[in-house]
């Protein structure tokens, strides 16, 4: 099964979400579709355009043989869209975590790398899925001043990605606040974790939620596709879309290893 993940860094030298592996049966594999929309989602807009840039990468990874699709963001950039444009099934991480930690009715709490100023994009999926009651609050961890710094050999998103030891930390105190809270689990807040879902699930108290690893699952589980036409968008939708993109690829890339496109190797 080749499975389409949208939003995904094209890194030579890295494979995608390795991390995922383990979980994976052995004829499944993970092929990124970067964003082509160079815009990290720091407000309502610049979510919007992402929503135009993962469905792009949608429809390119569906031209490309995907069986399925999963969108690389705890925000389901472009969920609605695609499913709206391809025949293929599409999982959001934050459809899909989100029913994970609430899963039996429990309460849960949300910890993120992200400052408070983003909680806009989880508290939105929470009405959305209805989840709102469900969730006790939303831990962040990340202070303001880290979306000044982002990119990088030493910027915070690297030390994200690299689990540092003060990141991890962090993170495993607000998990066991969570927890102390009357959280009985814990949704990491954006797929960029997942590298630290292991590491932070065998220190926790609680069931720690990979938002990434519950879509991807729910994408395995979906099945190979079985035949019938791929695009059911209006005639000349999805090149509207390219068109739309094109415009803005070639603009200076704001990094974010999930939201944005951080490399083009290989295309």
């Amino acid at each position: 099964m080749l499975i389409g993940l949208l939003g995904a860094v094209r890194d030579p030298f890295r494979p995608v979400a390795p991390e995922l592996a383990p979980l994976l049966s052995p004829t499944s594999v993970l092929r990124p579709f970067p964003s082509r929309v160079p815009a990290f989602p720091f407000t309502p807009l610049e979510q919007a355009l992402q929503q135009v840039g993962h469905l792009e990468a949608g429809l390119a990874a569906a031209e490309a043989g995907c069986d399925v699709l999963v969108i690389d963001s705890l925000g389901d950039y472009g969920l609605a869209a695609l499913r709206a444009a391809t025949a293929l099934p599409v999982f959001g991480p934050g459809e899909m975590g989100m029913a994970a930690a609430a899963a039996g009715g429990r309460r849960f709490g949300i910890v993120t790398v992200w400052p408070a100023s983003m909680n806009f994009i989880p508290e939105g999926l929470l009405r959305t899925y209805g989840h709102e009651a469900a969730c006790i609050g939303i831990a962040n961890v990340g202070a303001e001043a880290e979306l000044d710094r982002l990119a990088g050999p030493d910027g915070y998103l690297a030390q994200v990605r690299d689990g540092a030891a003060a990141v991890l930390d962090a993170i495993a105190v607000a998990i066991a606040d969570m927890a102390g809270r009357g959280a009985a689990a814990v949704l990491l807040g954006c797929t960029c974790m997942s590298p630290l879902a292991a590491a932070l699930a065998a220190r926790a108290p609680v069931p720690v939620i990979n938002p990434l690893a519950s879509a991807v699952l729910a994408a395995e589980r979906a099945g190979v596709w079985a035949g019938g036409e791929r695009v059911i968008a209006r005639p000349g939708r999805p090149d509207l879309v390219k068109r739309m993109v094109e415009g803005v690829a070639d603009e200076p890339a704001e990094d974010c290893p999930v939201c944005v496109v951080a490399s083009n190797v290989g295309e």
